[in-house]
């Protein structure tokens, strides 16, 4: 799950519409007004089967890039089908790294037969046999693991173990195994994996998920209607439940006789700033000590808060599975940056993909993270663009993928899910991915904008070079982005600059010729995903006002030359006010009131969206005109 910015929550208005565009001639190197066509400163864009059959899905949006996908199909009643395929193990291989040669066949035994037999794997991974003896006995563990090496079987097969061996099963109102997971995506990849485990299982014991994003209602409907002997779980939604009074369902109650507590990614719910919920939710569960209640927790790294408030007990075992490779991923993935003026981030960026492309044609895995939902949105629509462009040297890319907040449950599960699985692909993201979801094949992460954190740069460069396949990671940011590489701890990794020699030669295309295209396929997206994506970045950035040292003026000249540059805003017929001065994108008033800018000069502040209620309203404030002045800025780029 990816946090609601102040940019997302509020990017949601569409553009405007008329207006002149500015003329054309012949010069690059500014973007002038007055006749030559050059550039200014500009910005950067703004696996298997359906996790349950009972859920309600949003509608399919009709108008979104994401390539089309199969119909899902449940899974079949006593089949067990793996989500990911097993292969032999090769003495010194790198898969060997995270795959053992234990058997889960020597379990029989310990666990009930009907449980063994839907497990499609002969041997475990390294993860598995560590804990799952440990765990089978009914001890508490905490485990260092590393995403994509096996974890959720090795919580999920000892946790419904212990509802076989009870004497019979649990009423149907009861939750006995409780799963808390970071994001929708990781909840619905966990319940498709014990979906798996209980094939042979079924009509005795089930699995429910609650996330948000989707509909509560049919939730609690859901809920009412069918076993729900395991839970997994989102924080937040799980406490709109516990404090839910909806007649004939009381999820706190149901907890009750909770058996196993899981944690899965819990060093990542933190970072999400999930703790309040966190200890909301233990706090109102029974005491893990009278109760007699497992807690299994699973994380890359241990904060201090597991130990804090996850009231382990004391005989628990700490077992880390992480070679030390493993525990310092972001120093040995190569690392390379980019620091360039804001209108040439996007064109670089379409530089570093192509060169991925041709170096490898048929299996080139990229994941492209972005800072908003909104800017995900525009850079999936402009590389789709391309990508259509028959006989273009960008039709070399693979089917190009989107998926972020904005995008409806059903979607982003069917999107992740053909990703997951293609050979190949090119998945737009903002953080909805950057860490607790497997997606195997990841040869390039590319990170197009400022991270919010360091935390958040090692997460998202952690979904390549997993499971001991290679990858790189590529960071690529404006100017006034740079301080984020000048922090200290960010000065400790191995951050080389990009060779933009190589990057050329090897996509065989200049700058000047890539930001033309650019610019003409920034022209062909329509007003609402541009006008949107100016928004989500104004109030983006907003937010970084102290790092960056500027004034809110500073700020809003910055976002108007993004729509100028890098939306085209103005060059399309899009932009012109009354008095024939370039204007920027609307913005409502309560929007501007949020974002703490309201009465500050250079935003074009409307009471009506242009096509909404009576038809636009009136303009309160205007962009200011450019005149015919060239904004001849210098290209020079810089490498750190």
């Amino acid at each position: 799950m990816e946090s609601n910015s102040l940019a997302d929550r509020l990017g949601m208005q569409n553009g405007s519409n008329g207006g002149r565009g500015r003329g054309r001639g012949g010069n690059r190197g500014g973007r002038g007004r007055g006749g030559h066509r050059g550039r200014g400163r500009g910005g950067r864009g703004g696996s298997a089967n359906q996790a349950t059959t009972n859920s309600n899905p949003a509608p399919m949006d009709i108008d979104s890039p994401v390539v089309a996908t199969p119909d899902e199909t449940p899974l079949p009643s006593g089949a067990a089908t793996p989500t990911w395929t097993p292969k032999p193990i090769a003495a010194g291989t790198d898969a060997a790294v995270y795959l053992t040669e234990n058997r889960f066949a020597d379990l029989r035994g310990s666990i009930d037969d009907r449980l063994l037999s839907a497990i499609p794997f002969p041997t475990m991974s390294a993860v598995q046999a560590a804990t799952l003896s440990t765990a089978l006995s009914g001890k508490d563990v905490l485990a260092q693991a590393k995403t994509g090496t096996g974890k959720t079987l090795a919580f999920l097969i000892p946790s419904i173990q212990k509802l076989c061996a009870l004497p019979k099963p649990p009423p149907q109102r009861s939750i006995s195994v409780l799963v808390l997971s970071p994001t929708r995506e990781l909840a619905l990849q966990i319940e498709k994996e014990a979906q798996m485990l209980l094939a042979n299982l079924q009509g005795t014991f089930a699995v429910q998920h609650v996330v948000g994003g989707t509909n509560i209602g049919a939730e609690r409907k859901r809920l009412q209607r069918d076993r729900k002997d395991l839970l997994i779980a989102t924080p937040g939604r799980l406490l709109d439940h516990f404090a839910s009074d909806a007649p004939g369902l009381d999820l706190r109650k149901a907890c009750q006789n909770l058996k196993v507590l899981v944690l899965d990614e819990a060093d990542r719910m933190l970072d999400m700033g999930f703790r309040n919920e966190l200890e909301k939710i233990l706090k109102m569960l029974p005491d893990p000590i009278s109760s007699n209640r497992q807690s299994l927790f699973f994380s890359a790294t241990i904060p201090s808060f597991v130990h804090e408030v996850a009231k382990l007990r004391p005989d628990h075992a700490f077992i880390s599975t992480l070679t030390e490779q493993d525990s310092n991923t972001h120093e040995h993935v190569p690392q390379e940056s980019l620091i360039c003026a804001l209108r040439d981030c996007l064109p670089h960026a379409l530089q570093v993909v192509l060169s991925e492309a041709i170096r490898y044609p048929t299996n080139h895995k990229i994941l492209v993270f972005l800072p908003t939902a909104r800017s995900t949105s525009l850079a999936a629509a402009l590389f789709s663009s391309l990508r259509s462009q028959k006989g273009s040297m960008y039709s070399k890319f693979s089917p190009i993928f989107e998926i972020h907040s904005r995008k409806a449950q059903a979607i982003r599960t069917r999107t992740m899910e053909t990703f997951q699985t293609s050979p190949s692909g090119i998945l737009f993201s903002s953080d909805v991915t950057a860490r607790g979801i497997d997606i195997p094949g990841i040869s390039l992460v590319l990170q197009l904008g400022l991270p919010s954190s360091l935390e958040q740069y090692i997460h998202r460069l952690g979904r390549t070079a997993r499971a001991g396949k290679e990858g790189r990671g590529v960071l690529i940011l404006a100017e006034f982005e740079k301080f984020f590489l000048q922090q200290a701890d960010v000065k400790k990794l191995p951050i080389t600059p990009l060779d933009l020699g190589r990057v050329e030669k090897e996509s065989g295309v200049g700058l000047e010729d890539v930001a033309r295209d650019v610019e003409q396929a920034m022209r062909g997206i329509d007003a609402t995903t541009r006008s949107q994506a100016y928004q989500a970045h104004l109030g983006f950035y907003k937010s970084y006002l102290k790092q960056l040292k500027w004034k809110p003026e500073e700020l809003i000249s910055s976002t108007n030359e993004y729509a100028r540059d890098i939306l085209q805003w103005g060059s399309d017929g899009q932009g012109s006010g009354n008095g024939g001065g370039w204007v920027g994108p609307p913005l409502l008033q309560k929007t501007v009131s949020m974002m703490g800018l309201k009465g500050k000069s250079g935003l074009n502040v409307v009471r009506e969206l242009p096509g909404k209620g009576n038809g636009g309203g009136r303009v309160k404030r205007q962009g200011q005109s450019q005149g015919g002045r060239d904004r001849m800025s210098a290209r020079a780029t810089t490498t750190h």
